[in-house]
């Protein structure tokens, strides 16, 4: 990706990217529009890398065709085992005070 900074654009390019930040700015070639300029609130480097990556792309699309999965109980139970492991700081394992079915 590459990446140019607003003050290197003429003044009127750079007023358009102002504009964006608060309405959408379409851009139009022959008529017909070809491009459109939005703000990038809340975004960083890796939210924009991300959404451009095909192998991440790919990664949630597999994840998505997965079949197991694991209910909302039994990840909060797991979450629960990992703090209290962190909370012990020695790495070792806590014993599960969680009730479990077979």
């Amino acid at each position: 990706m590459k990446t140019i900074a607003l003050e290197q654009l003429p003044q009127e390019v750079a007023q358009l990217f102002e504009t964006a930040q608060t309405e959408r700015v379409l851009i139009t070639r022959n008529g017909l529009p070809f491009a459109q300029m939005v703000a990038l609130e809340n975004k960083d480097q890796e939210d924009l890398q991300l959404e451009t990556s095909p192998e991440f792309w790919q990664m949630i699309e597999d994840r998505r065709r997965e079949q197991s999965t694991v209910s909302l109980e039994e990840f909060m139970a797991e979450l629960d085992v990992e703090e209290k492991r962190d909370a012990a700081g020695n790495g070792a394992a806590v014993k599960d005070q969680t009730t479990q079915t077979p």
